[in-house]
């Protein structure tokens, strides 16, 4: 953490106290810079006019705590050791390009124009809905009721219990906002969405208990992501292509109506938790993410249909209560487009813990869902390969096909001996060997050759031979399909 400058405890306070001027408050501001305090502390005045403090540079820092602003406050481009807004009222704060040696608070703040109704940030394909879709920003037309892009704070970012009510889309607007601290907002409320594309954080983003109408934090850089106990969006959160050194968490978070979705295509990081308080109202993408460790839970799965998959790479797959293997196959087939990719992504860290016997499952199952959308022939041969040997991943059943089918011939020709080839044969009758060798389609052991079945019996010896041949061609695909995929 980095160190906080300007602490209360040498706070010097003015004499300026209920209703002041904008122009009075901003020229007590410059009066009183360089004077060897370190910070000016104003506390519950109410301020009327456009406060500016744009454009200029303090030497001190600012504390305007528990003060109403009449009109937005702008501090464009300022230059200063930290400024504290802690417990204030103000329409809007205009900080573009703010410059901090420490400490921006807003801690228990209220900003904006005080329309309550929520703006969840939707999906742009979402249409007959009335509710804003996320796009590219033009951000020279963007606006929000805190802005920050550009900023560059050298320790924290307080935000914790602001409240930001506004008719405008954006709550917070800070692209490319630089923190050498943390951003601390737990308890944060905002009717619109944080627009945080592109920020860098040297700690962690701490967001508990927050309740937003949606995030853009597209390609941002933290060593952690906290949007759990308690954390509610009712619009996307977006983590696309963000790196975060430690961990993204989502526990006992709540994505909830109209639009609560989670996109993480091209996460990368250590440790994603998605173990929420309950089911997503909307999708969840982890398209082309890489994390090391995904904690999830079976009772909080996105529904059917509103899961993506493919191209995730994760090493370990945890969960607090055990998931079975077949269970966590329907995790995959919640995916509608996953593919062989998705399966042998989960095929490998069941290996990856020793688990031999889940893989196999996995990889059995991968063969049974990609067949479904054969044609009709490809559905019927792969039908023929599961029933006889799992495609492949159940050897034995191929073997106890072999003992059943030798079993039926021994059994039906013991009773029903075929006749010698040319009415004599010197090799001893065996229904046992006769059968096998009627099944094996390459070798012969001579007696195939020997007996000359006929009626009843030649059905039954047909019937062994096209089993034979099937049986062989099954194994033959499934061993190519198992050493080309697996």
């Amino acid at each position: 953490m980095s160190r906080i400058r300007g602490s209360r405890r040498t706070r010097r306070v003015t004499s300026l106290s209920g209703t002041v001027d904008a122009g009075e408050l901003g020229a007590a501001i410059a009066a009183r810079d360089g004077n060897g305090d370190r910070t000016l502390a104003y506390r519950g005045l109410r301020v009327t006019g456009n406060l500016r403090l744009d454009h200029r540079r303090l030497d001190t820092s600012v504390a305007l705590v528990d003060c109403v602003f009449e009109e937005p406050l702008d501090l464009t481009e300022l230059s200063a050791p930290s400024f504290d807004l802690s417990g204030s009222v103000l329409p809007a704060l205009r900080a573009d390009r703010l410059v901090l040696d420490g400490e921006l608070r807003l801690a228990g703040a209220r900003v904006g124009d005080g329309m309550a109704g929520p703006r969840p940030m939707t999906d742009p394909s979402d249409s007959g809905t009335g509710l804003r879709a996320p796009r590219r920003l033009q951000e020279g037309a963007a606006t929000g009721a805190v802005e920050l892009a550009d900023a560059r704070i050298g320790g924290n970012l307080v935000v914790e219990e602001l409240s930001v009510a506004d008719g405008g889309a954006w709550s917070l607007l800070a692209p490319r906002l630089v923190v050498e601290g943390s951003v601390h907002g737990r308890g944060l409320t905002a009717n619109g969405s944080l627009y945080l594309r592109d920020a860098r954080v040297t700690h962690a983003v701490n967001l508990h208990a927050a309740d937003v109408g949606g995030i853009d934090a597209t390609g941002i850089t933290c060593t952690g992501f906290y949007a759990d106990w308690g954390f509610r969006s009712t619009g996307q959160v977006l983590l696309r292509a963000a790196e975060v050194g430690g961990v993204v968490t989502f526990h006992d978070g709540i994505l909830t109506g109209p639009a609560g979705s989670l996109l993480c295509g091209r996460l990368r990081v250590p440790r994603l938790r998605l173990d929420l308080r309950e089911p997503p109202a909307g999708r969840v993408v982890l398209q082309d993410a890489n994390v090391d460790v995904l904690v999830d839970s079976e009772s909080t799965w996105p529904a059917p249909g509103a899961l993506s998959l493919e191209g995730f790479v994760y090493q370990r797959l945890e969960t607090e209560r055990p998931v079975a293997v077949r269970t966590r196959i329907s995790w995959l087939t919640r995916d509608p487009r996953a593919g062989a990719r998705a399966f042998e992504q989960l095929a490998k860290s069941y290996e990856s813990g020793g688990d031999e016997r889940s893989a196999r499952t996995v990889r059995h199952a991968r063969e049974r869902y990609l067949s479904r959308n054969d044609r009709l022939s490809g559905r019927v041969w792969g039908l023929v390969q599961d029933v006889l040997f799992g495609y492949g991943y159940a050897p034995r059943r191929a073997l106890l096909w072999l003992l059943s089918l030798v079993a039926l011939g021994s059994s039906w020709f013991a009773a029903h001996r075929p006749p010698p080839v040319g009415g004599d044969s010197k090799r001893a009758w065996d229904p046992v060997l006769y059968s096998l060798d009627l099944l094996i389609p390459v070798a012969s052991l001579g007696h195939r050759g020997a007996w000359d079945p006929a009626g009843a019996s030649k059905a039954v010896a047909l019937l062994l031979v096209v089993s034979g041949w099937v049986l062989a061609t099954a194994v033959i695909a499934g061993a190519r399909r198992v050493l080309g995929r697996g």
